[in-house]
């Protein structure tokens, strides 16, 4: 493997990564997430929530006002949805399959790895640049996002960008060269907006405290160096990208849409706890051994290379970019793992510098234990993840165990190799490593998870409403099963209701219409019926994974409706 490693990079070569480099980078990026954007059933709340305001911005033809049915959706910009509209027109616009709303999130994970492995490439060496990027690319949280109809992987994305053109003004700035506005402060603003535009202002935090920070850390005056961002027309383009929807948005919505998204959305999650996402402090550091898996492995290394160069400029930046984001987001009261992914470029970067620095960096005690720390956390975390869908799969009655039990295999392999990886650390074996975990989340987000048909129940149901004849259209309702995917899969116009709710839908539609109904609702159901007759068209059983609830789903249709099942 180090000759390959070798081969990987021109010898000679001070600065950026060769052509082959950047090629087995996004061999193995995609090879670790792009399985599963087809076959993953649309997943609850929120990609669902998501993927169906896209789709309804093109039933509707108002790209202004975001929706969810009849609701309004003023939690998040336009951005993502409309980065979701483009995906998806192509392929069936509001009719389009999940996997072409995923689209905008795994080009975002694509460009978020890029960035990272440039960003390293030109601060520390093309070596250091392709370990950031496998780093990244690998971890499991970026699996997570990158396959998922929602913001995280784009905003990292554009995170990625503005903290890159951040950075490289800085340290422009610092060496005393003159910078013009075209150049990097151009894509620190440009990018800043578009963060904006996709969820808020939380990359303009992340900015905001690693720039003041580091002009905190200098002791030196800071306009000299603050002059080199070109303000007013910094400001002038951020504004021309995020201000014109904004104040059509609030003018259409008489303020409601400012009101939810920052006194709800934003404001609301950092005092208490956000539909019940709450976590004690700390919650991100005690995950981060999953969340930045297997890269995790390497954080001692990270914090050993980090506390080092803490006097280089470029290091020091690295530093206020991972260390305030996290402490920010500890200390917010609602808590997703995923929040603190805009500084997993900064722990991806550092811990390739580590890697790139072990024999400097392990030389007593202390720093032996904190690296053979993180690998004791980083190898328990991967027998947990590779354990993970073979475990749910037994405790959701699944029988069909052998494509999960070949992803726990699989983990289980992966967690040999990040063995046999600590051993000798080094980029000629993070390559195999990396290409093999990536092999695992093939495996497991590709084909055993979406093989789980317990999971899916919304899924199921409508596959079996596919089978259906009698009518060109089946209104629908759901009972006691009231997740967002139902809305993706059924249409925006299925109710979502109680037992009687269905019944009163059942009743509207004589027909064609069909009711999809819990067990927990029949009885209110059958009631609300009046002695109407009914036929069961077929029936589900699952899980509700987003509430911990078995499901027991009737589809039925009044005994004269023209609906027949198939056979």
């Amino acid at each position: 493997m180090q000759a390959f490693s070798d081969w990987l990079f021109d010898s000679k070569a001070h600065g950026g990564m060769t052509h082959r480099a950047w090629i087995a980078l996004a061999f193995i990026a995609l090879l670790a997430m792009a399985p599963g954007l087809t076959s993953l059933p649309v997943m609850d709340r929120d990609e669902a929530r998501y993927s169906q305001a896209a789709s309804q911005m093109m039933e509707t033809g108002d790209y202004v006002d975001i929706r969810f049915q009849d609701a309004p959706r003023h939690v998040k910009p336009a951005g993502i949805y409309w980065m979701q509209v483009i995906a998806a027109a192509p392929f069936g616009g509001a009719e389009a399959g999940i996997w072409a709303f995923r689209l905008p999130s795994l080009i975002g994970g694509m460009i978020a790895v890029f960035g990272t492995a440039w960003l390293a490439a030109r601060l520390f060496g093309p070596q250091a640049g392709l370990a950031a990027g496998l780093l990244m690319a690998t971890a499991l949280m970026m699996q997570v996002e990158a396959r998922t109809a929602k913001t995280d992987a784009m905003l990292l994305a554009a995170g990625v960008l503005a903290q890159t053109g951040l950075m490289m003004t800085l340290l422009k700035a610092e060496a005393g060269e003159r910078l013009k506005f075209i150049g990097w402060p151009l894509l620190f603003w440009a990018a800043s907006g578009a963060a904006i535009m996709i969820k808020g202002p939380i990359i303009a935090m992340v900015s905001a405290l690693t720039l003041a920070g580091y002009l905190i850390w200098r002791w030196k005056s800071p306009w000299p160096i603050l002059a080199k961002f070109h303000w007013l027309k910094g400001l002038a383009v951020l504004s021309a990208i995020a201000l014109p929807w904004l104040i059509v948005i609030n003018i259409a919505t008489e303020g409601a849409f400012l009101q939810e998204s920052v006194g709800h959305a934003l404001f609301g999650k950092v005092g208490e706890a956000d539909d019940s996402h709450g976590g004690p402090f700390l919650y991100h550091t005690l995950l981060s051994a999953v969340t930045f898996w297997p890269g995790s492995a390497l954080l001692g290394l990270a914090i050993l290379a980090a506390w080092a160069g803490r006097k280089k400029p470029e290091i020091r930046f690295l530093i206020l970019w991972a260390l305030l984001t996290w402490i920010v987001f500890e200390f917010v009261q609602t808590k997703l793992p995923h929040y603190v992914l805009p500084a997993f470029p900064a722990l991806a970067i550092l811990a390739a510098v580590g890697l790139m620095q072990i024999p400097d960096l392990l030389t007593g005690w202390k720093a032996k234990t904190l690296h053979r720390l993180w690998i004791v956390l980083a190898v328990i975390a991967g027998l947990v993840i590779a354990a993970l869908p073979l475990v749910g799969a037994i405790q959701l009655g699944e029988d069909q165990l052998v494509a999960v039990s070949i992803a726990a295999a699989l983990g289980g392999v992966s967690v040999a190799a990040l063995i046999w990886f600590v051993l000798k650390p080094g980029l000629a074996r993070l390559l195999p490593l990396s290409a093999l975990v990536a092999v695992q989340y093939m495996a497991a987000f590709g084909i055993a998870v979406p093989m789980v048909d317990a999971a899916w129940p919304s899924n199921r149901v409508a596959r079996l409403v596919d089978t259906l004849a009698g009518c060109e259209a089946y209104p629908a309702a759901t009972a006691g099963y009231r997740e967002p995917s139902n809305v993706f899969y059924l249409g925006t116009d299925v109710a979502l209701t109680d037992g009687a709710g269905a019944a009163a839908s059942l009743l509207l539609h004589p027909d064609c219409g069909i009711a999809v109904v819990d067990a927990s609702e029949r009885a209110a159901f059958d009631i609300a019926l009046s002695g109407e007759a009914v036929r069961t068209l077929g029936r589900v059983e699952g899980m509700n994974l987003v509430k911990g609830d078995a499901l027991d789903l009737a589809i039925v249709t009044l005994e004269a409706s023209r609906v027949r099942a198939p056979g």
